[in-house]
């Protein structure tokens, strides 16, 4: 991140004054307009209110990761806070990555909604995908692309997205987020934005654009990629759930093309099958998973005070836990890999027990 300490060094100056900014020199940040999906400034369509920062707070983290503590077969990890709606509760917007939680899975952008009651319970109610590949991990990734310390446009990408437009017709765009920078020969903004069709009531959606600014001064939009039109009815995009009984676990197996034994002591909720390779049963408090291969499958990314490894019935199991009992448990056999997650933990002869009846 030294590198680019002198690109967004004018963070900290953007804040106050990127939601009074034109986009691409004509749009109003707190202009009221109809909007799809509640995304222009100020009171909009819906009830919805756009984020006066987008940068992720302390609180709303909390929140999330309340939404998504139970959650199995995907991993978000919020971006930048978009807008928010009063309901009987709350309804937050929020930019995330998201990755199948199976190997080798890529990690793209999606536009994310949770629902906060007034227990502060929390869920995610609804996901809108894109094809725009995330950078994945903090610092130097592949490609040079280095992810801000925080969303906010500053000055000099706000300039090349505005020099960029110039242009441009047919559509304005309307800077919401920084997601990445890219030191070239010059350098290549990733900005989520606003985007509008220059027609009367045309309506405002996400787009994610790359704008490329050369050292003298010049820019111009590389690419745009946009979001699905429709929200998608499950949660999970790659997960297909096939039921309780002993036929749905049938037509599972079959979907993936290898067999599960299932403990006797495990009731199971639901038989789901990820991305067509790994097969997970969810019973009340936890999960199986199964799939070919020896990558980690759990998608469990929690820190644990104790990790070791235990040898059951010939094999190496790896178990992570808290306070005296084990929540995760991870080994591989055979052509296999396999998991058991618990979310408030069992004890560690019990998880063994329970290791050795999975084939």
């Amino acid at each position: 991140m030294k590198k680019l300490i002198a690109v967004f060094v004018c963070f900290a100056l953007l804040v106050s004054g990127v939601a009074v900014l034109a986009g691409c020199g004509k749009q109003n940040a707190k202009k009221k307009a109809p909007a799809e999906n509640g995304i222009t400034g100020g009171e909009i369509a819906g009830g919805w209110t756009k984020a006066d920062s987008p940068a992720i707070t302390e609180d709303f983290r909390k929140v999330f990761d309340n939404a998504t503590q139970a959650l199995t077969g995907m991993q978000y990890i919020p971006v930048a806070y978009l807008a928010s709606q009063v309901v009987a509760g709350t309804n937050h917007r929020v930019l995330c990555k998201a990755t199948a939680t199976v190997p080798d899975a890529a990690t793209t952008y999606a536009i994310v909604t949770v629902y906060e009651d007034l227990n502060g319970n929390a869920e995610i109610t609804e996901v809108v995908n894109s094809d725009a590949q995330a950078t994945v991990a903090d610092g130097d990734v592949d490609g040079g692309w280095i992810e801000p310390d925080s969303p906010a446009v500053p000055e000099d990408a706000l300039q090349a997205l505005t020099k960029a437009c110039e242009t441009l017709t047919g559509a304005e765009y309307t800077p919401v987020a920084l997601l990445a920078a890219q030191i070239v020969a010059g350098t290549n903004y990733r900005v989520l934005c606003e985007s509008r069709a220059t027609v009367p009531d045309a309506e405002t959606e996400y787009v994610i654009v790359t704008v490329y600014a050369d050292p003298q001064g010049n820019a111009q939009i590389t690419e745009t990629v946009g979001f699905a039109s429709e929200p998608l009815s499950q949660i999970a995009n790659p997960l297909v759930e096939y039921g309780s009984d002993m036929d749905s676990l049938d037509a599972a197996q079959e979907a993936v093309g290898f067999t599960l034994t299932v403990p006797g002591s495990v009731t199971p909720e639901n038989f789901i099958v990820i991305s067509g390779e790994t097969l997970e049963v969810d019973f009340d408090g936890g999960y199986i998973r199964k799939a070919k291969g020896g990558e980690d499958i759990s998608g469990d990314y929690n820190e644990y005070d104790a990790v070791e490894t235990k040898t059951a019935e010939g094999k190496d199991v790896t178990l992570k836990g808290n306070a005296g009992k084990v929540m995760l448990a991870i080994w591989t056999e055979g052509d296999y890999t396999y998991c058991v997650g618990v979310t408030d933990g069992i004890p560690e002869a019990e998880m063994l027990s329970l290791v050795n009846e999975i084939k």
